[in-house]
């Protein structure tokens, strides 16, 4: 998402202060910045990131293209702002949970995140524009971070509070992918994993040389039986955080 310094400044503009147009004579205006926002986000939702336009929104919510432009003026400024307004989608997290369930709780946020929103894979996420929603969602998950560590009894400098929810986001959307993937397999193959694996897992038994690969053979056929499929990314999710937990506590 390639900005320029005037992108950049109305992006927080518009982020921070909303649309701050003076009101001109004439009809009233058709909509809203808000309503511009949520329905790009619908759009991206139901469609995916590579098919929202411009053209298509400003469709959308009953403008021509060029009107559209007055609400936001590119693409690239429109993006930042669906971001911005999905973090608000989260509520904030209890700061008189344990540490371990605020870990958990934070994990949860940013997974469940892109898995309502599988676009967000789409947009760069490093050096986002802070906005009110995404800002608000980091002070809570610092104060409920901080204050669940000063009753475990420890104390982290800001630069490891940042590093703990960074990592944290980072397995999260890793494992979100996953997931996303695993439900457009589905929706593309119209086949569940255990119908899948009725197909693959006898043919591939026939198709490996036998004691080739004796260790991935064992493995993979026990985790297909198991799960009936390939795997399981909600278990593997489950397994990877509690581990990742226990070492940032242990830290």
């Amino acid at each position: 998402m390639a900005q320029s310094a005037d992108d950049i400044r109305r992006t927080i503009d518009l982020l921070w202060h909303g649309d701050r147009r003076s009101p001109r004579p004439g009809p009233r205006q058709r909509t809203s910045l808000a309503e511009v926002v949520r329905t790009a986000i619908g759009l991206a939702d139901a469609q995916g990131l590579a098919k929202l336009s411009m053209r298509l929104l400003a469709a959308e919510v009953g403008l021509r293209p060029m009107s559209l432009y007055t609400y936001v003026p590119n693409r690239e400024v429109l993006l930042a702002l669906m971001v911005d307004a999905v973090a608000t989608e989260d509520e904030a997290i209890a700061s008189d949970r344990g540490l371990r369930e605020v870990l958990r709780a934070i994990a949860s946020q940013y997974r469940r995140e892109v898995v309502r929103h599988p676009w967000l894979l789409d947009v760069p996420a490093w050096r986002p524009v802070p906005g009110p929603g995404s800002s608000a969602r980091y002070e809570s998950q610092l104060a409920a971070l901080t204050t669940a560590a000063e009753i475990d009894g420890r104390t982290w400098g800001d630069v490891d509070l940042d590093a703990v929810i960074a990592s944290l986001r980072a397995f999260a959307v890793g494992s979100a992918r996953s997931r996303v993937d695993r439900d457009v397999t589905y929706a593309d193959s119209g086949m569940t994993d255990a119908q899948w694996w009725e197909v693959a897992g006898p043919s591939l038994a026939e198709a490996m040389p036998a004691g080739r690969y004796p260790i991935s053979s064992r493995v993979g056929s026990t985790v297909g039986e198991l799960f009936a499929g390939p795997g399981n990314v909600d278990h593997a999710y489950e397994f990877g955080l509690a581990r990742l937990v226990d070492g940032i506590i242990r830290e």
